[in-house]
C-alpha cells in the first residue's frame, strides 16, 4: 500500500529497471525528485535537535528559579539526557540526508551519462566518439562489408523515390 505524503513531488522523474512487478518481473523505480523532496525537510525537522544538542544550558538556565532543588536536579539531568539523544539523532538524520544526496547524484548522474553516450556526446556537452562496441562493428564488419557503402546506396535509392 502506497501512502501520499505532503512531499510527494508533482512530475517527477523516475528511474527504472525493467519488469512488471505485478507479473513477478521485480521491478525497480527510483523517485529522484522525491528523494530530493525529503532532504531539506529532513535536514529542517532536526533544528530544534541541533540547538538541545548543542546548546542545553538554554533549557536549564532558569532551573535554579523553580525554588525547588530536587526539580531543577531532575530536569537537568533530563534536558542531558534529551540533549545527548537528540544529538544521536540529529547525526543519524544528518547522515541519511547525505546518503539521499548521494543517491539523487549518483541517479542523476548516471541518467545524464546513459543519455549523453546514447546521444555520443560527454555528458559535458563534447563528442565522446564511437564506443567500444560501435568501434568493434565499424573494424570487424561495417568496413570489411562494405556496409557503409550499402548504407549509401540504400539512402541514395530513399531520396530517389521519396525526394
Amino acid at each position: 500500500m502506497v501512502h501520499s505524503t505532503p512531499f510527494d513531488p508533482q512530475n517527477s522523474t523516475t528511474t527504472s529497471s525493467p519488469g512488471d512487478a505485478s507479473a513477478g518481473g521485480g521491478q525497480f523505480s527510483v523517485e529522484v525528485a522525491y528523494l530530493l523532496s525529503l532532504i531539506r525537510p529532513l535536514r529542517e525537522s532536526m533544528a530544534a535537535g541541533r540547538q538541545v544538542s548543542k546548546h542545553p544550558e538554554q533549557l536549564t538556565e532558569h532551573l535554579g528559579d523553580t525554588g525547588s532543588d530536587t526539580f531543577a536536579e531532575a530536569a537537568g539531568h533530563f534536558v542531558s539526557s534529551w540533549g545527548y539523544g537528540m544529538g544521536k539523532l540529529v547525526t543519524d538524520a544528518d547522515l541519511i540526508a547525505d546518503k539521499l544526496q548521494e543517491t539523487v547524484d549518483s541517479y542523476t548522474g548516471t541518467d545524464d551519462q546513459v543519455a549523453a553516450s546514447m546521444n555520443g556526446t560527454a555528458a559535458g556537452g563534447g563528442n565522446t566518439g564511437p564506443g567500444p562496441v560501435t568501434a568493434w562493428a565499424e573494424e570487424h564488419i561495417i568496413k570489411p562489408t562494405g556496409m557503409d557503402s550499402f548504407s549509401d546506396r540504400v539512402e541514395d535509392t530513399w531520396k530517389s523515390v521519396f525526394g
